[in-house]
Formats: C-alpha cells, sequence, structure tokens
C-alpha cells in the first residue's frame, strides 16, 4: 500500500509542469547525424590505418579498456539557440576531452578525475557546453580514458532544455531514493518495536544500496564528493562491499542458516571475511582500475552467492526461502543488466541504466514482505509454545494498541491545530466600498492543504487579489504555502504590477528554495477602480476567468511555474471593465473532480454554470457552482484542493 501512495503522490507532484517540461525537451534537443568510434592508443587521428566503425544510434558500450577511445560525432544544431550542452550519458569516465575537427588542441576538458566543481555543467552526468551556431554542422571529436565502464548516450540540448531534463530526471530518482529512505526508516521503527535483529540488518543493507545507486547514478558526486575526486573514484568500490556484507548479514538472519543449513552459513561467513579483509587492508593500496574491477566482481558473486543459498535452502524445505529467492531474483537481473552494460555486452538505454534501480525496489518490497512473513511465523511458534501466557501477551497487546490510539489521537490533534493555523493565513477584504464586493470560498482535500490565497487593498481604489497552488497535498503542501505566504506578505505592497511581483516571487524561490525543489502556480489579478482597468499576469495558472454580460474572456497564463526556472519573465494582461463585470479567480480543484465513471468535472462544464446563473448575485452564483460540483461528484472525497475567489464590479461611479 505504501507503494501506491507514493506513487499517487509523484503523479500529483508532476501534473502542473510534466506535459510543458517533456514538450520543451523534445522540441530543443537532438541526437548526431553520425558518430564513429575507434579504440587507439596513439595520437594521429587521420592516420589512414585507423578504422573508424560506424555506430547506428546514439548509444555505445564498450565494456573495460585500457587504450583511448576516440568518438567522431558530427551534427547540426537545430535548436533555436547558438548554445548547446552535449550530455555523454554517464558519470564515471576519468578524462574525456573535446577537440573540433582539424583543431589539434582540445577546446573543452572533463570527467571524474576533475573536481565536480570543475564541470561544465552541474549535472549527474558529463556534459559539454560549447558554441555552436543555429543551424551549423560541426564535426567534433571525443577523447576518453577511463578505469571503468566506457559507454556513451549522447544528446545535444539547449542549455534551459537541459536543466529541465535533469530537474526532472532528479525528481524521478529523488522519488525512487526516497521510497528506500522511507523503507530504511520503516524497517528501523518495527526494530524498536520488535526487537528483531534482521529489521534493522535490513535497514543497514537497503541503505547501503541505497548509496550505491547514488554513486551509480552520479548524485554522490554531485553532491557529496563534487571536490575530491580521489574520494569519489575509491568510494564506490567501498559500498558495494558494505552492501554485500550487510546483504549477507540479512541472507544469514532471515533465513535462520546457523540451523537450517549450516554449510550455508559457513560460507557467507568466508565470503564476508575475504571482503572485509580486502576493503580493510589492500584495497588502500591497489591502483584504481584493478580496484573498480574487483568491487564490480563483488557485485556479481553476491549476488550469484546468496541466489544460490537461497534456492538450495528452498530446495530443503526452508519456507522463508520462496519469498527471499523471489526478492533476489528480482535484484540479480537488475544487477545482471547493469554489470553486462559495463562489461559492454548490453547497450546504453533507459532499461539497463535504470535496470538497477528497478530490480532493488521490487527486491526492497518483496523482501519486506518475506521479513514480514517470518516474523509472522515466528509469532505462530512462540503462540503454539507459550499458550500459557495468553493471558499476558493479549496484555500487552492491548496496551500497545492503547499507546497506537493515543498516538493517533495525539496526531488528529496536532492536524486539528496545523488546520486553526492554516486558516489564520487566509486574507478576506473587509471593505464597505459599496462599488466592490468580493466573496471567498476554500476547502481542503484533508486537514491541510496547499492553496493559498490574499485578497488585499493596495491602496485607495485599487485591489490585489493572489491566488497559489503548490504541489502535492496534505502536510507537505501546506507547509510550502506558509514560505508562499511568507514571501508574498513581504512583496506585495512593494510592486506596482502584478508581472513585477510575480517575477520576483519566482526569483526569491529559485534562491531560497531551490535544494528542496518547490514549485507552486500562481495568479495576480489588481482592480484599478478609478481607471477602470483591470491587470493580471499568471505563473503556471489554469485559465482564469474575466466575466462580462453573456461573455466570458478567459486570463491565461503569462509565464513559466514558480521555481522551475531562472529570470522567467512574465507579461501582463490589461483589460478594460464595465459595471457588472465579474472576475473569478481559482486554482485546477475546482474543475478538475472526478465522479464515480471517472468523468472529469472539466473547465467547459464550469463556463457554461457561470454563464447559465449569469442573473443570480455573486454569491448565489459561486454557491450554484459549488452545488453542481457536490452533485456530479455525488458527495464522493474531493481528489484536490479548492479555492475559488468571486469579485464583482458593482459601479464604477
Amino acid at each position: 500500500m505504501r507503494f501506491l501512495f507514493l506513487v499517487i503522490l509523484s503523479g500529483s507532484l508532476f501534473s502542473c509542469s510534466r506535459w510543458e517540461i517533456q514538450k520543451s525537451i523534445s522540441d530543443e534537443s537532438f541526437v548526431p547525424e553520425k558518430i564513429d568510434y575507434v579504440i587507439h592508443s596513439g595520437t594521429d587521428l587521420n592516420s589512414p590505418k585507423l578504422r573508424w566503425t560506424p555506430i547506428f544510434k546514439n548509444n555505445l558500450s564498450l565494456g573495460f579498456q585500457s587504450e583511448h577511445v576516440y568518438l567522431k560525432i558530427k551534427a547540426t544544431n537545430h535548436t533555436s539557440v547558438p548554445k548547446l550542452i552535449l550530455d555523454l550519458g554517464n558519470p564515471h569516465l576519468d578524462f574525456i576531452r573535446v577537440y573540433e575537427e582539424g583543431n589539434p588542441e582540445p577546446i573543452k576538458e572533463g570527467g571524474d578525475f576533475i573536481a565536480h566543481s570543475h564541470w561544465d555543467a552541474f549535472s549527474k552526468s558529463i556534459a559539454f557546453e560549447l558554441t555552436w551556431p543555429v543551424g551549423e554542422t560541426k564535426t567534433i571529436i571525443l577523447e576518453t580514458k577511463s578505469s571503468s565502464n566506457i559507454s556513451y548516450l549522447i544528446r545535444f540540448y539547449s542549455k534551459e532544455t537541459f536543466y529541465l531534463k535533469e530537474n526532472l530526471e532528479n525528481t524521478i530518482l529523488g522519488f525512487f531514493y526516497g521510497t528506500i529512505f522511507i523503507m530504511v526508516i520503516y524497517n528501523l521503527f518495527i526494530y524498536f518495536i520488535l526487537k528483531e535483529k534482521a529489521y534493522i540488518t535490513y535497514s543497514v543493507s537497503i541503505f547501503c544500496n541505497l548509496l550505491l545507486q547514488m554513486y551509480l547514478n552520479g548524485i554522490l558526486n554531485q553532491i557529496f564528493t563534487l571536490d575530491h575526486p580521489e574520494i569519489h573514484n575509491r568510494i564506490g568500490s567501498i559500498i558495494v562491499t558494505c552492501s554485500a556484507i550487510t546483504g549477507w548479514t540479512f541472507a544469514q538472519q532471515t533465513l535462520n542458516l546457523r540451523d537450517f543449513n549450516p554449510w550455508s552459513h559457513r560460507l557467507i561467513q568466508s565470503l564476508k571475511f575475504l571482503v572485509l579483509f580486502y576493503i580493510l587492508i589492500p584495497y588502500a593500496y591497489l591502483p584504481i582500475e584493478i580496484a573498480v574491477r574487483i568491487g564490480n566482481f563483488i557485485a556479481q558473486l553476491f549476488v550469484v552467492s546468496v541466489l544460490v543459498v537461497a534456492i538450495v535452502n528452498y530446495s530443503s524445505g526452508n519456507k522463508q526461502a520462496r519469498l527471499f529467492l523471489f526478492g533476489w531474483s528480482t535484484l540479480l537481473f537488475g544487477i545482471l543488466m547493469y554489470t553486462l552494460l559495463q562489461n559492454g555486452v548490453l547497450p546504453v538505454n533507459v532499461f539497463t541504466i535504470y535496470g538497477n534501480q528497478i530490480g532493488s525496489t521490487l527486491e526492497a518490497g518483496i523482501l519486506s514482505l518475506a521479513l514480514a512473513n517470518k516474523i509472522n511465523e515466528l509469532k505462530e511458534e512462540k503462540a503454539k509454545t507459550q499458550s500459557e501466557a495468553l493471558v499476558t501477551l493479549e496484555e500487552k497487546v492491548r496496551e500497545r494498541t492503547k499507546t497506537l490510539d493515543e498516538s493517533l489521537n495525539l496526531i488528529k490533534k496536532d492536524l486539528n491545530v496545523a488546520k486553526k493555523i492554516q486558516k489564520t493565513l487566509f486574507s478576506d477584504i473587509k471593505t464597505s466600498d459599496p462599488r466592490i464586493h468580493f466573496h471567498s470560498y476554500y476547502q481542503s482535500m484533508s486537514e491541510v492543504g496547499g492553496d493559498f490565497y490574499d485578497l488585499t487593498q493596495v491602496k485607495a481604489d485599487y485591489y490585489r487579489i493572489f491566488v497559489a497552488d503548490a504541489t502535492g497535498h496534505g502536510i507537505q503542501a501546506a507547509l510550502i504555502t506558509m514560505a508562499i505566504k511568507a514571501e508574498y506578505e513581504s512583496l506585495k505592497m512593494i510592486y506596482d504590477h502584478p508581472d513585477d511581483l510575480v517575477f520576483h516571487m519566482n526569483q526569491i524561490f529559485i534562491n531560497k528554495y531551490s535544494n528542496i525543489q518547490t514549485i507552486f502556480t500562481c495568479s495576480v489579478c489588481d482592480i484599478d477602480l478609478k481607471n477602470k482597468q483591470l491587470f493580471y499576469a499568471s505563473a503556471g495558472h489554469p485559465d482564469q476567468i474575466h466575466q462580462r454580460i453573456y461573455d466570458i474572456k478567459l486570463l491565461p497564463r503569462t509565464g513559466k511555474i514558480i521555481g522551475l526556472m531562472d529570470h522567467t519573465q512574465y507579461r501582463l494582461i490589461e483589460h478594460q471593465i464595465e459595471e457588472g463585470d465579474r472576475i473569478f479567480l481559482f486554482t485546477d480543484g475546482i474543475f478538475e473532480q472526478f465522479n464515480e465513471e471517472k468523468e472529469l468535472f472539466g473547465e467547459d462544464r464550469l463556463y457554461e454554470i457561470l454563464k447559465e446563473n449569469l442573473k443570480l448575485s455573486l454569491d448565489h452564483t459561486m454557491a450554484k457552482v459549488l452545488s453542481e460540483l457536490s452533485l456530479f461528484t455525488d458527495g464522493n472525497a474531493k481528489q484536490d484542493d479548492i479555492t475559488f475567489i468571486g469579485c464583482e464590479i458593482q459601479s464604477l461611479g
């Protein structure tokens, strides 16, 4: 269930910006027209004896190579900008030099033997920024020397698109890392309740596996070892070894090998000792090339040995081995794909690159079930042998249930307090101005929500409405709204026009909150009664409504989502206003609701209701919309927070 919950949460997090990012990446990136490679120890690339081998895709994997590898890449800049990012799709290449054809001097140098802070691009994989006029065709040459697997997944991006792609990939990887980390905490929590050693061993094991995935993806170098390439190039084998030792220990405990199969227990003990001896004594004195290959061998030895032990124990009637075997099979599949990629057997693609993560996630989930199954069996055996202690056991269960109930009640109280605190964030205009009338409605999907609005009289005859929708739901989104509230309060009386205000909001969130990748949509609407004008700007927000008699004008988005891109410019929309005009501002929760048939309420239905009820007062019109929405969903739980703000110009005299 927790995997399903995380998948749903992840989907809601990406729903606002997914289409825009994917379209931008597709439009502003391209692959080379032609790639040739040669493995060569010399430097004379013009020698007629060299045999260049063509590559028919934009990926290549050559495994471990002792000599230099050269790529000759021919490409045309199909983007709209003269600055490109060449992404090699590999974070573990020691040295890379980039040459322009005919020029013996490299124009760029990189690799993980260079501190990450000196890389051309702040990215997981090695990438270079190149000057490349629009429409021009060039041929460049890459020289590669590496102690690890030499593989490439080559693509050119505009600079803006490259970092959009990086953000999207980092978010997906963050979802994976977050899932594993939650499992670490979850199993530690169970350990402190049940005092079963297998849970803490499992937590350490999957935490080591999480570090391994971060190393393989290049995240560890990008965030932690960025100024220490010598540490980065040795730490991978250490992490592999720690992951193997903790994994073997978990296998011993879960399968109870000491009692059920002593020879398997002794075999794994011997492997643990040899690997521990390797990491403590000779590892520091080995060349990096050898250390990398030994680390690769340990990973394969670990998975194969555990798989063999699980098969033998399953055949011997060990009940615990069934789920254990299934779980390690998925991990074996993922690691085999990655190691075959390392050795040049499989090509570079999405499945081979992320096969390790896919296998690890499935393995972690299945082994959690195996661990839970083992605990259940132990409980049953204990119940059979200690039936006389049943009364005491029931009393302990009641005590724990009482403790959990008390904890649940405490959580509910805390959420109620949080709900009251959040209500204080919303600011309604209490105006006696007969020329204008406001009405607002807010309902969170759960106790707290991710919507925020503010109604402010900036000065005489001038009113400002602000509506924001943070990504996600619940406590996470509610915390973001507090940050939005704090930053907006400091800006709302400073800037005269909505586009300036939204621009500076974006800069603040890029500079202060980029490390947690906080993004949200918003709209700002200013009403100038004196000059009979409406000013409007929107950051990725749904189209809002300016309604005149039997006519609806849409107020579209005028720029990208807040927190997505540095120095984003926002367009200002100006409308004349007349008596009787109505302005409706809302979040997407007002129309992105589904009924039991999975039918969407939709924007068109909202527009139609507003047209049909124009003769009603503003308050009754909004009540009609909410009533129709409730009938449509048939009282089912709302799928999103709802914010609905109405404003009517009653007089301009």
